[in-house]
């Protein structure tokens, strides 16, 4: 389905009901708003595995503006504030009042903009895999993971240099520590709509430009942050001091061993029943 936000396209999908029966009456389901990475990639990142949290909330899949199955739009609305906008825009056009807001790598960036943009607008922020850490260490890992050519591959690929199909063959890889070797890999990210013209202004521009530290007091609502233990670009310490840094009592780190890069793909029972019970505590605070 796609909707018209403020000339733009964007497109969205739901699964799972919003009302469900209980007893004589009719319940709603808290709405959970996925926000995936990239940037330039598309919803399909969360899928199948998201489908699990039906059990106990809406979900809503949003591919983001310039991303997937919504419009390109133009390279200079390409930026987080223009995306949390939209995200906020978005639920304001389907009446979704206050949304736990689920952003995994890139999309945590956006989800973290939101959340400071517009603090009331949330129920709660799940971030997933979602601050890197300082270069040198993110390197470290990638040669602990795949050795000097993962290193060097790394370290060539963020200074900006044109090596996508090293970085794809070598480093991608990496992202998993799944015991099986992620076997559904090749098809998920066949699946994928990319816009390669986002990733690339992410690569060369956006990634130097988002700096929410300054803005983190001003969240509100609860946060959950996961962390792979084995993430080679959103390491552990970086997940550490971002959850240190938000406001007193908002902030809840778990950091899943064995695990790289988007806990939801990685470890989907620990995530999923991780995000059950912080969509339970959200939903009870009202």
């Amino acid at each position: 389905m796609r909707i018209d936000i403020g000339g733009v396209r964007l497109y969205f999908d739901v699964e799972g009901a919003g009302l469900v029966p209980d007893g004589a009456a009719m319940a709603e389901r808290p709405v959970v708003v996925a926000l995936h990475g990239g940037p330039g990639a598309d919803h399909s990142l969360f899928k199948p595995v998201l489908g699990r949290a039906t059990e106990f909330a809406q979900v809503v899949y949003l591919d983001q503006r310039g991303s997937g199955r919504s419009d390109v739009s133009e390279p200079a609305l390409w930026t987080w504030e223009r995306w949390a906008d939209d995200v906020v825009d978005f639920c304001d056009a389907l009446g979704i009042d206050d949304p736990v807001l689920l952003g995994t790598s890139s999309g945590g960036w956006v989800a973290l903009t939101v959340a400071h943009r517009h603090p009331e607008r949330v129920r709660g922020v799940v971030l997933d895999s979602v601050m890197p850490g300082p270069a040198e260490e993110r390197l470290e890992v990638f040669e602990r993971l795949g050795g000097a050519e993962a290193r060097d591959i790394a370290r060539r690929y963020w200074g900006g240099e044109d090596v996508q199909d090293d970085w794809e063959r070598v480093c991608l890889p990496l992202y998993s520590r799944r015991p099986d070797g992620d076997p559904e890999a090749r098809d998920r990210l066949a699946r994928i709509r990319w816009n390669r013209d986002v990733i690339e202004h992410f690569r060369r521009s956006l990634a130097g430009a988002f700096d929410p530290w300054p803005y983190l007091e001003r969240i509100v609502r609860p946060v959950l942050v996961l962390n792979g233990e084995d993430d080679p670009v959103a390491t552990i310490s970086a997940a550490r001091k971002l959850a240190e840094a938000l406001p007193e009592g908002t902030a809840e780190l778990h950091v899943l061993p064995a695990t790289g890069h988007g806990v939801f793909r990685e470890d989907p029972d620990r995530a999923v029943a991780l995000l059950r019970d912080f969509v339970g505590r959200t939903a009870a605070r009202g």
